[in-house]
């Protein structure tokens, strides 16, 4: 059984500071283009969610065997849990595609949650410390890391793609 990592640049090579977001996972989703799977056989294909704010342009890709492959995009329902911590605002796990399609308070509520311009961050109508569960749409770059079926003649291996970006 092979592993799949990633590894993802995160920061402005240009030093420039700007803020952006970058993130990658398996898709793991049980109706996902894995079929649920998170390990894999060699000589099969594994896609990759890219997450990333508008901001953020991918400036290359590359694996350590097999190949790596853009194959379009796709829209991905994310549950988060929001941490407000003696604060009124909070992050959400990746970008919004649009706003909260859906928010529950576990224990004290803040009021009402907006979305900001970045799309990452959620504003809470007051300062305070609570938990909240929110639902909403993610765009998500779609890549597919082609695996070889054996590596030097070992079927048990790992494969590292990266995946590049810089914020604008």
């Amino acid at each position: 059984m092979a592993q799949a990592t990633i590894r993802v640049q995160f920061g402005n090579p240009d030093g420039s500071g700007a803020d952006g977001h970058l993130s990658a996972e398996i898709d793991t989703r049980p109706d996902g283009l894995n079929g649920g799977k998170s390990s894999f056989n060699p000589g099969e294909t594994v896609y990759i969610l890219v997450y990333k704010s508008d901001n953020v342009a991918i400036t290359g890709t590359s694996c350590s065997a097999g190949s790596l492959s853009e194959r379009g995009s796709t829209v991905v329902k994310v549950e988060d849990e929001l941490m407000f911590e003696d604060d009124d605002t909070a992050q959400l796990s990746k970008p919004a595609r649009s706003g909260l399609s859906q928010a529950v308070w576990y224990g004290r509520s803040l009021g009402g949650l907006s979305l900001q311009p970045d799309k990452v961050t959620v504003k809470a109508s007051s300062k305070g410390v609570a938990v909240a569960k929110v639902t909403y749409d993610a765009q998500a770059l779609v890549y597919a890391l082609a695996s070889p079926s054996t590596l030097n003649g070992e079927t048990d291996f790992s494969i590292l793609a990266l995946i590049k970006g810089v914020a604008s």
